[in-house]
């Protein structure tokens, strides 16, 4: 994953507002209808970063945004890595 601390010109579909705003990011899956990727993203509210795990729908209208979520904290990652680590074994392979 590229990561810095100036705003790169990323090609994810994402909304006016964060454009121009990504400082990361990384496709996890992209199959032509769907695509995931998690995405760091300085807020220009704020200018604060914040990490994205976006999943968006190709629509004859373009890329829709189907889920979101964020994790403004370092501690909010880390419990959700620890979280995700101890679930995983309950994954098929």
């Amino acid at each position: 994953m590229e990561e810095t601390n100036t705003p790169i010109e990323y090609n994810f579909p994402l909304s006016d507002y964060y454009k121009g705003n990504v400082l990361g990011a990384e496709t996890l899956t992209n199959t032509g209808i769907w695509w995931t990727a998690i995405l760091v993203i300085k807020d220009p509210k704020t200018q604060k970063p914040f990490i994205g795990l976006y999943r968006w729908q190709k629509t004859k209208e373009g890329w829709k945004t189907r889920k979101r979520f964020t994790f403004k904290r370092r501690d909010e990652v880390q419990r959700a890595l620890g979280i995700i680590q101890r679930l995983t074994a309950q994954l098929e392979t």
